[in-house]
């Protein structure tokens, strides 16, 4: 089987390397986040949104990366940013549980 440069393991390297040393723990930083975003916007967002939003961010220049038919490396970056806000984004909830979106019933 061939071997690749896994963008997982870089996104590992960096959520808890460096950018984890400048930011601190995930939680941290997106509460600083989204109160800048509520700031800016009006809109509330929970930490867990806000990782979340982040996410949708690097899938939305994937999905236009692909649409234009660049290679894999012209998007590597945001591929590796995307395994990290995954990374992420577990880390937060593990504290930030989000809470259960209440349905009508019928």
């Amino acid at each position: 089987m061939t071997q690749w440069d896994s963008t997982s393991a870089e996104a590992t390297r960096l959520v808890h390397g460096d950018r984890g040393d400048t930011y601190g723990h995930p939680a941290v930083d997106y509460q600083r986040t989204v109160a800048l975003f509520k700031a800016l916007t009006g809109h509330d967002l929970n930490v867990t949104d806000g990782v979340a939003f982040m996410a949708c961010v690097k899938l939305s220049r994937i999905g236009a990366a692909m649409e234009a038919g660049l290679d894999a490396k012209t998007v590597r970056d945001s591929i590796v940013d995307l395994a990290g806000y995954a990374d992420c984004l577990f880390a937060v909830w593990e504290l930030f549980p989000p809470k259960p979106t209440e349905r009508p019933t019928s």
